[in-house]
């Protein structure tokens, strides 16, 4: 998968954050987080953006990272 070399300072493109957008959506419903649960989809999403800038970037690799504290 192809990355805008940006994540690596913690910046993201439109088509990074989509992908990680809907693997957070997934982890979030499969965990009965709600769209009103700021703080732990704001977890989620930071553990997967961190897979993201490790090089963990495939869809399976960041389910696991979202899955990983709960």
């Amino acid at each position: 998968m192809a990355t805008s070399g940006k994540a690596e300072i913690g910046i993201f493109d439109a088509e990074e954050l989509a992908e990680i957008r809907t693997a957070v959506e997934a982890v979030c419903a499969e965990l009965g987080i709600g769209r009103d649960d700021t703080k732990g989809r704001e977890e989620v999403a930071s553990r997967m953006m961190r897979s993201w800038v490790l090089g963990r970037r495939t869809p399976l690799g960041l389910v696991n990272a979202g899955l990983d504290a709960a």
